[in-house]
């Protein structure tokens, strides 16, 4: 059941992209200047985060408690997960804003289909798009996760 769930997700996020590389496409490159100071801001916070936590008495709690649904893993290692996956996301949109920033000069193989162009240039600003949109979304959880985390370890002390 967890693989299906994993598929639909993927196929989900693929066709998110394709929309966002033909039919939702917009020649609004010049705003991923803006896409990059944010997660680079973004990722500091993660970073600063991450280490507040593990300097923390309350990040043992953590690490003693089950999880409720992965009894493989502890409480500590679910957060360290979701600080994980947001890291990546933020640096993959990086890395792909600056891909996009040397592919822009190239004149690259366009392909045309039922009054739509899709080119390189155009798949990666809507993957960059998807992924600044799933990095937006990652950023808000984790700093709603995190202020929960401040709270309980200001019960503690």
């Amino acid at each position: 059941m967890q693989t299906a769930k994993n598929i639909l997700k993927y196929l989900l996020s693929l066709g998110a992209i394709l929309l966002l590389s033909t039919y939702f496409h917009f020649d609004n490159s010049s705003t991923f200047g803006h896409i990059l100071t944010f997660l680079s801001i973004t990722t500091g916070f993660t970073i600063t985060a991450l280490s507040i936590i593990a300097t923390s008495n309350f990040s043992k709690d953590l690490y003693k408690k089950e999880a409720p649904d992965d009894n493989s893993k502890t409480l500590l290692h679910q957060l360290v997960g979701k600080f994980e996956k947001s890291t990546l996301t933020f640096v993959s949109v990086i890395i792909l804003i600056l891909i996009f920033s040397l592919v822009e000069p190239t004149n690259l193989k366009e392909w045309s289909f039922s009054n739509t162009v899709i080119s390189l240039k155009t798949i990666l600003s809507g993957s960059i798009w998807f992924l600044t949109f799933r990095s937006i979304w990652l950023f808000v959880d984790l700093l709603r996760m995190f202020s929960k985390f401040v709270i309980q370890s200001a019960k503690r002390q």
